[in-house]
């Protein structure tokens, strides 16, 4: 993620489209491991659910979705820094959601699945 900000703020949009197609690639195969492999092994006593931890893959998948769309009918480069500025703020709520769920795995569910 932080290459394709990176990216972002030099206003390389061809190489953050790039760096967020292998981020999806990257997130699907995440999403498919963890919820066949490690989720049915979270106890019902779990801090969090399962539901929970799926609703967040649900979450970052459309947000991820909608990053990569934003970014599909720009140029390959742009010059302008206030729309360079507009694209980093555009993803911080996805930045967010997905520390906010990484931190959830390690507390919770790597935790719990190993006890």
């Amino acid at each position: 993620m932080q290459q394709e900000r990176l990216a972002l703020l030099a206003g390389e949009i061809a190489q953050a489209r790039d760096l967020l197609a292998e981020m999806h690639a990257l997130q699907e195969t995440h999403i498919a491991d963890e919820e066949s492999r490690l989720l049915p092994r979270l106890p019902q006593t779990a801090r969090w659910p399962a539901r929970i931890y799926i609703a967040e893959h649900r979450k970052l998948t459309s947000m991820l979705a909608d990053l990569r769309a934003a970014l599909a009918p720009l140029a390959a480069h742009i010059e302008d820094g206030a729309t360079r500025l507009n694209l980093l703020d555009a993803q911080m709520p996805f930045k967010h959601v997905i520390e906010h769920h990484f931190e959830r795995e390690e507390k919770g569910l790597l935790v719990e699945i190993s006890t």
